[in-house]
């Protein structure tokens, strides 16, 4: 019995392990809605390769290629969904409601620094401190007036090269060979250009009929 279990014991080196291969970890695409933080992120990374002038296929690959640090499991039409809404996103920021809004709110920002600065040069004054409170408080009242539009109209003049006049050329009107022609020779030209004007003119009232 010893025997024949020394028989079926394998011999040492004669089993050889089963290979494994090492496979590249390829982010599946995800199914369902991504959180709302999750998106923001994508959106964020996507603009900004948007800025960088790439198109679709280049984000993609940056975004869930293996040279990616943090690959997205996102498929290029996601991709493309996302560009979508970014574009949509620059339009809103570019609308004429959200530019005075934004202009309100900068106006509300600059009124505010000017409050706070104002209220830190009195507390240090006869300091550094305060001066430099006052110095911005002045640059705030500066912003605030050109941006409400309250500065005067300043005059400004527009010179050549080192003060000098500006020069203006004047291109000379071409020649024509009619400019030359004796006036009876002018008048048979314009009476041959009439007639013909006629000719072409009689041509569709004769199709009519």
């Amino acid at each position: 019995m010893s025997r024949m279990n020394a028989n079926l014991a394998p011999r040492s080196g004669s089993v050889k392990a089963p290979l494994v291969y090492a496979e590249a970890a390829v982010p599946r695409v995800r199914r369902g809605r991504r959180p709302a933080s999750e998106l923001i992120a994508i959106r964020a990374r996507v603009e900004a390769l948007m800025l960088q002038g790439l198109r679709s296929p280049a984000i993609h690959r940056a975004l869930t290629g293996p040279e990616c640090p943090n690959p997205i499991a996102m498929s290029e039409r996601g991709v493309r969904d996302h560009m979508r809404a970014v574009e949509r996103s620059w339009g809103e920021r570019a609308s004429a409601a959200t530019l005075e809004a934004d202009w309100a709110k900068r106006v509300a920002m600059i009124d505010e620094v000017s409050r706070v600065a104002l209220t830190r040069s009195t507390m240090h004054a006869g300091s550094n401190i305060g001066v430099g409170y006052l110095n911005t408080f002045l640059k705030a009242q500066e912003r605030y007036a050109r941006l409400r539009g309250l500065d005067a109209p300043v005059r400004q003049e527009v010179t050549g090269t080192d003060g000098a006049a500006i020069g203006l050329s004047v291109v000379p009107y071409p020649d024509h060979p009619l400019d030359h022609l004796p006036p009876a020779e002018l008048a048979a030209a314009y009476r041959e250009l009439a007639e013909l004007f006629e000719a072409d003119a009689d041509e569709p009232a004769a199709e009519s009929k």
